[in-house]
């Protein structure tokens, strides 16, 4: 199954950002959208999450339909350009922030993902000390353990230099297949899109008259 997105419009206003896009992404898959700043890329992962509403159209998860229900109810994580994090928490405590609602937390699967991440002995770093790279990891670490459905990354190693961007992007890629992780990962730079994804789509090939993969 996957994700299907079926003739979405996205419009701001009088302005359509999104005309008819269709797009499938099959379990486990990892979707890399290739195009400029501005031109739609951000918009398309926000209103798959839930945080910005279409015009019209479908989008399908795992055979349900998800654009009529809430954000929270989407099971869907999504990392942004700069990582969100809380200053008056040290690095364990923003990891955990995932489990803040739960009545359990497995410590195991923590631990692992912090040893995944690359994490381990740097648990109780204040936030502040963090490198952009390890912030980006934190936030990885944290979207992980929430067992999303599907992940949206909007261009979250955007800020770091190239060689970084580029180690951490094969990192994310190897953890997202290692647990089955599907994911949307949205980009400018076509090295970065090639090294995370199965597929590299151009962003004008996904609206009507193109096709819909490289």
């Amino acid at each position: 199954m996957g994700l299907t997105i079926q003739d979405l419009n996205v419009s701001f206003g009088h302005e359509n950002v999104i005309s008819k896009l269709n797009l499938e992404l099959d379990t486990s898959e990892i979707i890399a959208i290739l195009g400029p700043s501005g031109c739609g890329k951000t918009t398309l992962l926000r209103t798959i999450a839930g945080l910005q509403t279409q015009s019209s159209g479908r989008i399908t998860l795992n055979g349900e339909r998800i654009d009529a229900i809430p954000c929270e109810s989407r099971g869907i994580g999504m990392l942004f350009q700069r990582p969100v994090l809380f200053p008056f928490k040290d690095l364990l405590g923003n990891i955990l922030f995932a489990y803040q609602k739960k009545n359990q937390r497995d410590m195991n699967d923590v631990r692992s993902v912090i040893q995944e991440m690359g994490l381990e002995g740097k648990e109780h770093q204040a936030i502040e000390t963090l490198s952009g790279g390890e912030a980006q990891r934190v936030v990885l670490a944290r979207a992980l353990l929430t067992k999303p459905r599907l992940l949206l990354l909007d261009e979250p190693l955007s800020a770091l230099d190239v060689d970084l961007r580029r180690k951490i992007a094969k990192e994310m890629r190897s953890t997202l297949k290692t647990r089955g992780i599907p994911a949307i990962h949205v980009t400018h730079d076509p090295i970065e899109a090639e090294i995370i994804g199965d597929r590299v789509i151009h962003w004008t090939d996904l609206q009507p008259g193109g096709d819909d993969e490289e």
